[in-house]
């Protein structure tokens, strides 16, 4: 591809080429993010979902933030990075102060922060 834009430069420069397009590789070109809907159930069990991992039970976690007001439609993208750890975090300390219950403050998605995150209590 080098080589390509080298001649058409150079015939641009010598007046042999009056036009140029240039394509992007491939390989440069992003891969579009991927959207997900919060409109269905991705993962309906309680496996234990951390810093690291991906995939549907990331996105069902996400999605359960994103309805409670703690992450935004943005920040479901299956990988459960630092954006996801915090809203864990924040939604912990708000069930655990406003359900009274004893609901670990880890920013792990473990048995007990799966029911909450399915619980009706409000948050």
């Amino acid at each position: 591809m080098a080589a390509q834009r080298t001649i058409a430069a150079a015939l641009l420069a010598t007046g042999l080429m009056t036009g140029l397009t240039v394509t992007a590789s491939p390989a440069s070109v992003a891969a579009p993010a991927t959207v997900y809907s919060c409109n269905k159930t991705y993962y309906s069990g309680s496996a234990l979902t951390e810093k690291g991992d991906t995939g549907t039970r990331v996105i069902e976690v996400q999605c359960q933030l994103h309805y409670r007001g703690f992450l935004s439609a943005g920040g479901v993208d299956g990988i459960f990075g630092n954006g996801t750890y915090n809203a864990v975090l924040a939604f912990q300390r708000e069930y655990r102060s406003i359900c009274n219950s004893g609901l670990s403050i880890d920013g792990v998605v473990g048995t007990y922060t799966w029911a909450a995150l399915r619980s009706a209590c409000p948050s």
